[in-house]
């Protein structure tokens, strides 16, 4: 890189950290087909990659006053982009194995015990269907995408507050509504330890 491009780089940091919307778009054109490239040597989906990349660039509007680059801004970006790739691939490892744990205890249930399941699954979904859409929203990335409360207040752009309390909504309703159910699973586990 040369001193021009730096000061280049310096400049338009400078100018975004003064709210320049200018400054934004053009480092956003400059920077994004190329860290679009480099998030597709960790996750071969393309849609996927420009998440990560659009993700980073919010990550740079909305921290523009506060921004620290001791390196290159180029080196920057792509660093971010690599973090929250790899996070990406440790989330799809953990959800994967999750989904083949599921799969194969589902498959190991008896004829009952896969009937309940069906029941208790599908009352889930009714109750879910039912709740406020920004409950079930925050309940289904916790449970279901098994993110962490921070990543759910980021993405949403709430507090971790707001998130506990959504899940804790969530989980109060559904326990509420499910009672029936819960005789019946304490029937099935004595059956198994007979």
């Amino acid at each position: 890189m040369t001193n021009c491009d730096s000061e280049n780089e310096m400049l338009l940091v400078a100018a975004l950290k003064i709210d320049s919307h200018e400054a934004f778009v053009q480092i956003f054109r400059h920077y994004y087909p190329d860290l679009v490239m480099f998030a597709s040597r960790f996750i071969l989906d393309r849609e996927t990659c420009e998440d990560i990349v659009q993700e980073v660039f919010v990550k740079i509007w909305s921290n523009r006053k506060i921004l620290e680059i001791r390196t290159s801004l180029r080196t920057y970006l792509i660093h971010l982009v690599q973090n929250l790739a790899l996070n990406e691939l440790k989330h799809r490892k953990v959800k994967t194995l999750y989904q083949d744990k599921n799969h194969e205890m589902i498959l190991a249930l008896s004829a009952e015990e896969h009937m309940f399941y069906t029941e208790l699954s599908s009352a889930v979904d009714t109750l879910l269907a039912n709740l406020d859409p920004a409950v079930r929203e925050t309940y289904v990335m916790s449970r279901v995408q098994r993110l962490k409360y921070t990543e759910i207040a980021q993405r949403l752009n709430i507090s971790v507050r707001t998130v506990e309390v959504r899940i804790s909504k969530a989980v109060s309703y559904l326990q509420r509504n499910l009672s029936t159910f819960r005789s019946i699973f304490l029937l099935i586990l004595l059956s198994l330890y007979k």
